[in-house]
């Protein structure tokens, strides 16, 4: 069967809300008060999971949240489609985020998360990376391939604009891998 392979490259941007439990969230809450450091700090810290000595959390990614990530819009990013083992087209960022065209070239949804209101109480964390963002794949019955097909789902977050997700005929790409390298991170608190 036919593979449909889409590679994600460039700027990309993950926000995290946070899940914590009342109970946990209070515990780590004193740990950070008895070091003198916020617990937004503490979270970043990757030695603190290593001195919780907690099975459930050796590391950020561990904790509970609703995560939106995704392609920002830069001049570095790109996306390239590929169908059986040929690379078939190659989207440049501004190709996609473009909104001043008379005639859209690709199908684009917003998409309704957590960040397009105003954002809930709780812990965020925003982390900025460069690299691989995503692999996805995707085995179809069709022999041919129309971009008309392709659904690409767009978020907003402090005026970044980001393709959350891709899909074909309505059907969500199995994740393959990524490998990015963390550039920036910030973690902050709504009360």
């Amino acid at each position: 069967m036919p593979k449909i392979k889409i590679n994600t490259f460039g700027e990309g941007i993950e926000i995290r809300q946070l899940q914590l439990e009342s109970e946990t969230y209070h515990h780590w809450n004193s740990i950070a008060t008895r070091k003198n450091i916020l617990l937004t700090d503490l979270l970043l810290d990757p030695f603190f999971y290593y001195g919780l000595k907690d099975r459930r959390y050796k590391e950020l990614s561990d904790i509970n949240a609703n995560v939106v990530s995704g392609m920002v819009n830069t001049p570095k990013s790109l996306i390239e489609i590929w169908f059986n083992r040929r690379k078939v087209l190659k989207i440049q960022s501004q190709e996609l985020f473009n909104e001043m065209l008379l005639f859209p070239l690709f199908k684009v949804e917003k998409n309704h998360n957590f960040l397009t209101n105003t954002l809930e109480n709780g812990i965020y964390v925003v982390q900025k990376t460069i690299g691989l963002i995503s692999s996805n794949q995707l085995e179809i019955t069709s022999q041919q391939l129309s971009i008309d097909d392709f659904t690409f789902n767009m978020s907003e977050f402090n005026n970044h604009q980001l393709v959350a997700h891709i899909k074909y005929q309505n059907q969500n790409l199995n994740f393959i891998k990524n490998d990015t390298i963390i550039t920036y991170q910030n973690a902050f608190e709504i009360k």
